[in-house]
Parts: structure tokens; C-alpha cells; sequence
């Protein structure tokens, strides 16, 4: 076994320390609980009571979104964390047992990518449980956990191993895109078993172990995702963790993959209405970026213990359909019913799937009131319910003797007919005896063409244009590579050409915790342009056809960024107001997923002699060089070509017309990673 690092040392001593009664660091009751600062009210009173501590004096922490931006900032795009801080974290650090946590809510990142990305940043023994009152991607959640345990036990964890702990959490997650949850963890989990147990000196050994790991679970990896895993074991290798401290968790973990993978091949052989599932409570949503994956019973049942946070959830405290995970089953299989008893608890948050939350006026439960219908007749106007209601609607009925009649609701109101008056000056006009003269000499025979209304033009049926009369760029395929950093312009191509810009808007979402990152108006003419489809777009399509809207963004999309295009109802319309288009609203159907580097150019003014910007992406990527290649010197001039960093250029627009060039980027032993093209026409 290799000799430890001084710190491995020292944190093993505080661990051997912490048996010893008087030591405060993992005493009971030194429990963490962080809650995300923009939280409201009552969210922070539902995530306290899922965490079973509502009404207890334990040590709070408030995370913001600047400590979110301070521990990923490195690894994700800062437009991408968002703005907002939603996700909390209970943290319980103990004596044994490895790392266990128990998920509510966090729909991409797993109970186990946790656990084993905890292990990384030197966690030995800890319970977490960590939540967010609605839907979120769970990759901030790690902030928090890191936050907590260290002000649990009294000593800050090494700054490298939490930097490649929060590299490590977004590797996964990112190859998971790729590849499925299960089969990424079991991934980046065993390649990270084999790297600590043995004696990794140099790239090839890390290279010989992902490809054995890839082939042992038959899963092909990206060059990307191989690159990204390369560069993850590569840090993990330098920092000579002692395998004894790891060894629980990440066995634990690998054996949970397992199980699921074995379970998944046995679903897809099983009937198509086998309803069974791994953990009956574990639901998913359709606005999650992928379903999520629920831990099952492993070969060796675990017991956790009786005074477990992990067993200690009040599982209605968040509402239904909840998505629940954990490392270990006992602490889901305890999970509440589905019906779940009358309680004078205050009523569960309403579950969202947008971090967009604005607060509530604070409901009160009761049993609905049994009102009596309001009579048909009433002219009195019925007031909406105050926020604060109760839910009983109090109307005024009339007295059991009263004589008032309530008429039928096909029955018109009773209103005096306008009298008709005969012209004076027609003596032969009388009315036939019995009946009324002055009514019946104006009534139309029925077809008389004199008396007849000419009809109204019926007004025009609205229709939805269908989804595969649209397109969207650049998406993210799930064949395909990761579209590279720096994406600047959406676009969305219309099999038709009577295309215009309705009252909608088009938002850019950020996929890891379904905050906004921008949103633009479909009719903001400096943003949004319409224009046909040309001939070799029409040609890429097979159609005969169409128009395509370009949607400016403020900010690139940066380095290794997830996220995905909404648009609501009525965005674009059809010229002759016939057609509209439907909303789009789910994380699945324009999805973008950017690689770890890649290059951006200013497209706000393409016009003949201007020189626009444009930025080289590649920070802490495995891309060491890139260089601009191909470009037509009578069309394009660039004031910089050759890049060992991220770093800006300018490029001056000779002439008009369509041009292209390349950028290549390599890694540090001079290996071509990539070549991407880029096309712009300058005007």
C-alpha cells in the first residue's frame, strides 16, 4: 500500500479521535442543515420537516448562489449555475459505515454519484441527505454537502480533492448524458477503484484501464467523454488517496450498479406490463432531463441505524410524487403511503419544475365546505376566494316560505318586447282577430330573403404547426458528439415560408437546475430575424420549403454546459393568423449539451469592413492548443490564429458573400481531439 500524504495522516487521526467521548467533532447531535437562500418561508419550513428536524436547534447554514459559483465556477459556466440557490442539505458525520445519503427531488444527480464523489473529497464516514422543495438537476447540491461537513466536524477538507470531487460529480453527469446514470457512475467508479488500488504512473495506464472498464461493461465512450474521464483519473491519480478509506463506499456503490444493471437487463426482457420496479416510491417527471434512477435491494441487506437521518424523513412533508433515491433501500422502502393521513401540519409546498419559484400566500387546510347551489336568477355578483380563505364559500339563500322562483337555466330573462307601431297611413293593415297587431304586422315570414341576417363570415380555424415541421439548432443528439462551447445563435427552421413573429418568447434554461438564463421576445426585431431557407438548407432538410427564425443569445454557451430551449405558445405564427406554434416546455425536445471547449464569434454585425469579436474556450480541458485554419484571406482577416489558452481574437470582414474556416484543437502531446467547422455570411 502506497505511504499516505501528511494530510491523509492527520484527517485519519481526527477520525480515530472522534471515538474518544469528549471530542465534540462527531458527538450526536452535531448535525448541519444548510438551506438555499432563495428559499421561501414556507419551502424552508417543508424541507426542515422532510429532514425531521422542524422546530430542533441544529446549526443552519445559508447557501448562496456566489458559494455555488465559488465551488463550480471552475467546472461549469457561470451562466449556467443560475442565479438562484435552491438545494439543502442535512449532514450527519459518523464513526463508520461509509458514505450514505438519501435524495428527494434531485433528478439527475443519484444517491451514488454523491456518495462516491463525497469519497473524493476525502469523506470517510457521513450520512447526507440531501432535497430541494421542487424538480432540480441536483449538481449544486454538492456545495452545500461539503459546506455542512466541514462545519459539522470542525476541519476544512483539502482544496484539491474537493476541486476534483466537484470535477468528479460533473464528469459523470456529463457522460451520463451519453451513455445512462447506472452505466456512467459504475464508470467513473470503477476506473476510480482501479486508479487509487493500483500504481498509475502515467497517461497509459489510465488510458488501459478506462478502455478495460469501458469493454468489462460494453459501453463506448465519446473521444469527449474519454477525454473528460482521461483528465478526471489523471488528478485523482496525483492525489494517492488510501484505498482502506474509500473501500466501503465506493464497494457499495459498484455493487448498487450491479444490481441495477442486472435489474434493467431483466426489464427489458420481462412483459411489457411487468409493473414491478425497483422502489415502488420512486417517481420521475417529464421535465426532468433524464429519468431518474432508483437504487434497488443489494446482495447484502444493509441495516442502517436506529437513529439514521436517512430513516428519519417525513416523506410528506414535500407533497407527492417525489422523486426519492438512495445508497442503501432500507431508506427508501420505508417511505410513507401514497394516501397519506389527514394532518394539521401545514399543507406540502406545490411541487414546480422551474427554480423560477415565487412564493405563495400561505394556504391553511381544511375539509371543503358543502355549499348550496347559487340561485340562477342571482344578480349578485360571486367574490373570489381570498388567499387566506379556508375554502368555505358562504352564500345567501332565501327563506324556506319565500316565493321566489328560481327559473330554468334555458329560460330567457323576462323583458318587455319593443312595440312596433303601425304606419298611420295604412288603413287596410289590421290584425287577424285573437292576436297581437302591433307584434305580428313586423314578423318576417320565415325565409322571406327581405328578412333575412346575412351570415358572418366563420372565423378562421387555428391550428398548431406540428412538431416535425420544425427544427431546431444546435441540438444535442445522443449519437452524436457534444456540439462544441461557445454556441451563440439558436435556430429554429419552419417547413413553411409565411412565417412570422407572434407574442411568444423563446427561453434558454439552464439543465442543471432548471433556472433562466435568458429569455428573449420573438418579436425583438435586434435579437430575432426571419429569412428563407436557402437552397442547401432546404437540400440538408428534404424540404421544399421553408423559413428559419435566428435567435441571438446575450452570452455564448459556455464549456461543458447543459441546457435546454423552452418557447411558449404563439412564439410564431403564420401570416394569415391561421397556424401558431405550440409550446415547447419539457428539457428533452431542444436540449444542449457543449463539450469542454470549443470558440464563439460575435454575430450581432456581419456587415462588409467591420471587425467583431470572438473568444477561444479551453479552460481545464484536455484541448491544450487550438489554431484557426482555412480561412479565405480575401474574405476574413484574424488578428490572432494560434492558442495555448482560452483567450479572445478579433477578425476583420473583408468582403461580402458566405466564407468558412476551421479551428483545430489538440492535446498536450500534439494528438488532433477535434476540427470544427464554421460557416458565416457576411453582408
Amino acid at each position: 500500500m502506497r505511504k499516505r500524504k501528511l494530510l491523509a495522516v492527520i484527517l485519519s487521526a481526527l477520525c480515530i479521535a472522534a471515538a474518544i467521548p469528549t471530542a465534540p467533532a462527531f458527538a450526536d447531535g452535531q448535525k448541519v442543515v444548510t438551506l438555499g437562500a432563495d428559499l421561501s418561508e414556507d419551502q424552508r419550513q417543508a424541507i426542515l420537516r422532510y429532514f425531521g428536524i422542524a422546530g430542533q436547534n441544529i446549526q443552519t447554514l445559508t447557501i448562496t448562489n456566489q458559494d455555488e459559483r465559488d465551488h463550480l465556477g471552475s467546472y461549469v459556466p457561470l451562466e449556467q449555475i443560475g442565479t438562484h440557490t435552491y438545494s439543502c442539505a442535512l449532514v450527519n458525520p459518523t464513526l463508520s459505515g461509509g458514505i450514505q445519503v438519501k435524495t428527494a427531488n434531485l433528478t439527475w444527480v443519484t444517491s451514488n454519484m454523491i456518495a462516491t464523489t463525497l469519497s473524493t473529497s476525502g469523506v470517510v464516514n457521513c450520512e447526507v441527505l440531501a432535497a430541494a422543495p421542487f424538480e432540480v438537476s441536483g449538481t449544486g447540491a454538492l456545495t452545500g454537502i461539503l459546506m455542512a461537513y466541514e462545519s459539522a466536524v470542525g476541519t476544512e477538507l483539502d482544496t484539491t480533492k474537493k476541486e476534483v470531487a466537484t470535477q468528479e460529480l460533473i464528469t459523470t453527469t456529463s457522460i451520463a448524458n451519453n451513455i445512462g446514470q447506472v452505466e456512467a457512475t459504475d464508470i467513473v467508479n470503477e476506473a476510480k477503484m482501479q486508479v487509487v488500488q493500483g500504481s498509475v504512473v502515467n497517461e497509459n495506464d489510465i488510458d488501459v484501464i478506462i478502455t478495460n472498464v469501458a469493454e468489462e461493461e460494453n459501453v463506448t465512450l465519446s473521444e469527449e467523454d474519454r477525454g473528460m474521464l482521461r483528465d478526471l483519473m489523471h488528478r485523482i491519480a496525483q492525489q494517492n488517496y488510501d484505498y482502506d478509506d474509500m473501500k466501503e463506499t465506493l464497494e457499495r456503490v459498484e455493487q448498487n450498479m450491479d444490481t441495477l444493471m442486472n435489474q434493467q437487463t431483466q426489464q427489458q426482457t420481462a412483459p411489457a406490463d411487468d409493473s414491478s420496479s425497483a422502489v415502488a416510491s420512486a417517481t420521475t417527471t417529464p421535465n426532468a432531463p433524464a429519468p431518474q434512477q432508483t437504487e434497488t435491494e443489494t446482495e447484502t441487506p444493509e441495516t442502517l441505524p436506529a437513529d439514521s437521518i436517512l430513516s428519519g424523513t417525513d416523506d410528506s412533508a414535500l407533497g407527492a410524487n417525489v422523486v426519492m433515491d438512495a445508497t442503501t433501500p432500507e431508506a427508501v422502502e420505508t417511505e410513507a403511503p401514497a394516501v397519506q393521513p389527514e394532518t394539521t401540519e401545514p399543507a406540502p409546498i406545490e411541487i414546480t419544475s422551474s427554480d423560477e419559484y415565487t412564493e405563495q400566500p400561505e394556504q391553511t387546510e381544511s375539509a371543503p365546505a358543502e355549499t348550496e347551489p347559487i340561485p340562477a336568477d342571482s344578480t349578485e355578483e360571486t367574490e373570489s376566494i381570498p388567499a387566506d380563505s379556508t375554502g368555505e364559500i358562504e352564500t345567501e339563500l332565501p327563506p324556506a316560505d319565500s316565493t321566489v322562483e328560481i327559473q330554468p337555466d334555458t329560460q330567457q330573462p323576462e323583458t318587455v318586447p319593443e312595440q312596433v307601431e303601425q304606419p298611420v297611413d295604412d288603413p287596410s293593415a289590421t290584425a287577424p282577430e285573437g292576436e297581437n297587431s302591433e307584434i305580428d304586422t313586423m314578423m318576417p315570414e320565415l325565409g322571406d330573403p327581405m328578412f333575412e341576417v346575412p351570415d358572418e363570415p366563420a372565423a378562421p380555424v387555428l391550428t398548431m404547426i406540428a412538431p416535425e415541421e420544425m427544427e431546431f439548432a444546435p441540438k444535442y443528439e445522443a449519437d452524436q458528439p457534444l456540439l462544441p462551447a461557445g454556441v451563440n445563435e439558436l435556430t429554429i427552421c419552419f417547413q413553411r415560408d409565411d412565417i412570422l413573429a407572434g407574442t411568444g418568447a423563446i427561453s434558454l434554461i439552464n439543465g442543471f437546475d432548471n433556472s433562466n438564463i435568458e429569455t428573449i421576445q420573438a418579436n425583438d426585431t435586434e435579437k430575432v430575424s426571419i429569412t428563407p431557407l436557402s437552397a442547401e438548407e432546404l437540400a440538408a432538410l428534404g424540404w421544399s420549403t421553408g423559413c428559419k427564425a435566428s435567435i441571438l443569445l446575450k452570452d455564448p454557451i459556455g464549456q461543458m454546459a447543459f441546457c435546454y430551449v423552452t418557447m411558449t405558445e404563439n412564439a410564431f405564427t403564420s401570416a394569415d393568423g391561421t397556424a401558431m406554434t405550440p409550446a415547447i416546455e419539457d428539457a428533452q425536445t431542444w436540449a444542449i449539451q457543449t463539450s469542454e471547449y470549443g470558440f464563439c464569434i460575435d454575430k450581432k454585425n456581419l456587415t462588409v469592413g467591420s471587425t467583431v469579436s470572438g473568444q477561444i474556450m479551453m479552460d481545464n480541458a484536455t484541448a491544450a492548443a487550438a489554431y484557426i485554419e482555412n480561412a479565405d484571406p480575401t474574405m476574413l482577416t484574424f488578428d490572432i490564429g494560434e492558442f495555448t489558452a482560452s483567450g479572445a481574437f478579433s477578425v476583420t470582414l473583408n468582403a461580402a458573400g458566405k466564407t468558412g474556416f476551421q479551428v483545430s484543437f489538440y492535446d498536450a502531446a500534439g494528438t488532433l481531439l477535434n476540427t470544427i467547422s464554421y460557416e458565416l455570411e457576411i453582408k
